[in-house]
Formats: structure tokens, C-alpha cells, sequence
């Protein structure tokens, strides 16, 4: 029942994150062959930005490919937007029991703590994949309908990849920060600052040289929208890395929980 409850309770913020960002890609996707058909001045007007800039955006002549000027134009939105509704999601399926004060009566029910726990990270877990999954499906059935230049699948994949990593990363910070100080606002404050401090610091990582160092203490240097078209390489291993990281931040979230006493 838990379950149930959490997943319909909640799936008002996952159809409209989703469509937003399906809105986005869908405003996009028809002008990518217009560019392509201009690549050339497209080129020309690259290559007379400020070395600067271009290293700000970390664009470069690579970018003048479908999957290139997508990512340009669009996954720079969805990354923030994925991190925004792993938070917002999280905070949902955890802080507010605290501050309605419903937890109580869950821990009353015939639940341990672990099922209780274990139910909602599911939740997080099955939205998190969906719309990961539908944001994959729709850019590629996008792709198929709208772009008749060669592009590569895999790459779009990738993205897709990509912003399901930042779900499980953040969703799984903003879990452990429940569980620790039971608020909203603090558990916002801090997951959403990680999240800008580090997104800020990867761009001017890239922008300034004597910076770079920076981008290291990052989780997108690691699987980096600018690296991924230059190199036309999908960063797995690393996604795989931090996702596991995220899951052993969930379980380290969820011992807390087992253990923590509720702030009345």
C-alpha cells in the first residue's frame, strides 16, 4: 500500500518535469536539419568566437553534427532540469513525512523502518528510470522523425544515460539529508548547492585553464556533454561508477534511518 500511495502521490511531479523536458527536446528537434544545412556558416561563426567562450560552453567544430548541436541546445536545460526533479522528487518521498509528521504513523504501522525505507526508494528508483527511459525514447523517436542527417544513436543514448546518472546521484544526497536533519529547507539549501557548486565549477573548469583542477571534484567532468561528442565516446564505466556510488549513499541513508530518532 505504501507503495502505491508513494507512486500516485507523486506522479503529478514526474508528468510534468517529463513533459517539459519532452517539450524542450520536441522544440528543438525540427530545426536540426536547417543548422545541418548551414553547417558550413555555422563553422565560420565558431570559429570566430573567443577561445574563451568556446571553452565556457566547451563547444567546439565537433559540435556541428545532429547529436552535437542537440547536446548544445538541449542537454544543458536537462541536466539541470534532471538534477531539479531527483531534489524535488526525493524531498517529496521523504522530507515532508517528517514535517507532516506522518512518519510517525508510519513507524506505528506493522512496517520495519527497512520495508519503510525500502518502499520509497523504490519509488524514487522507479521514476527515476522512467524518465531517464522516456527521455531516451522520445529524442530518438524525435531523431527519426525530424532529422535526416547522419547521427549517432548511441551518442543520444548516452545523454540519456547521462541525466538518469545525475537522478541517482543527487536523488541519493537529497535522501541522506532527510534522513538526517528531517527538513525541507536544509535538505534543499544543501542538495541544490552541491548540485550549482558543482555544475558552475565544471564550466569554468573548462573556460580557464588555471581552474581545470576544479572539474575533478566534479561528478560532470566524469561524464562530460563536451568530451562525449568531441571523442563520440559514452562514458559507461563512469556512469556505472557514480550511479553505485548513489546506491551506497542510499544505503548508507537508509541505516540512518533505521536507526535515527524522529525530531518532534
Amino acid at each position: 500500500m505504501l507503495f502505491q500511495k508513494e507512486l500516485k502521490s507523486n506522479i503529478k511531479i514526474f508528468l510534468i518535469w517529463t513533459f517539459v523536458l519532452f517539450f524542450f527536446a520536441a522544440l528543438i528537434a525540427p530545426f536540426i536539419n536547417g543548422v545541418m544545412e548551414d553547417a558550413d556558416s555555422l563553422k565560420d561563426f565558431i570559429n570566430s568566437l573567443p577561445k574563451f567562450m568556446l571553452n565556457l560552453l566547451n563547444i567546439s567544430e565537433n559540435f556541428i553534427t545532429p547529436e552535437g548541436f542537440f547536446s548544445a541546445k538541449v542537454m544543458f536545460m536537462a541536466e539541470i532540469f534532471a538534477g531539479i526533479f531527483a531534489i524535488i522528487l526525493a524531498v517529496n518521498v521523504f522530507t515532508s513525512e517528517y514535517e507532516t509528521k506522518t512518519i510517525e504513523y508510519l513507524l506505528v504501522k506493522p512496517l520495519t523502518r527497512n520495508k519503510i525505507f525500502f518502499k520509497k526508494f523504490l519509488v524514487l528508483f522507479v521514476y527515476y528510470t522512467i524518465f531517464a527511459s522516456v527521455f531516451c525514447l522520445s529524442v530518438l523517436w524525435l531523431f527519426k522523425i525530424y532529422v535526416h542527417y547522419e547521427y549517432n544513436s548511441s551518442i543520444l543514448a548516452g545523454f540519456a544515460l547521462y541525466l538518469y546518472v545525475i537522478e541517482i546521484f543527487f536523488g541519493a544526497l537529497t535522501v541522506l539529508f532527510s534522513v538526517l536533519f528531517q527538513k525541507s529547507f536544509i535538505t534543499i539549501s544543501l542538495s541544490s548547492g552541491i548540485f550549482l557548486i558543482m555544475f558552475i565549477a565544471d564550466i569554468f573548469g573548462n573556460a580557464m585553464k588555471k581552474l581545470e583542477w576544479i572539474r575533478y571534484f566534479t561528478l560532470f567532468k566524469y561524464i562530460s556533454l563536451g568530451d562525449t561528442i568531441q571523442y563520440e565516446k559514452v562514458y559507461i564505466l563512469n556512469s556505472l561508477f557514480f550511479i553505485l556510488i548513489g546506491l551506497a549513499v542510499f544505503l548508507l541513508a537508509s541505516k540512518i534511518f533505521k536507526n535515527e530518532d524522529i525530531i518532534i
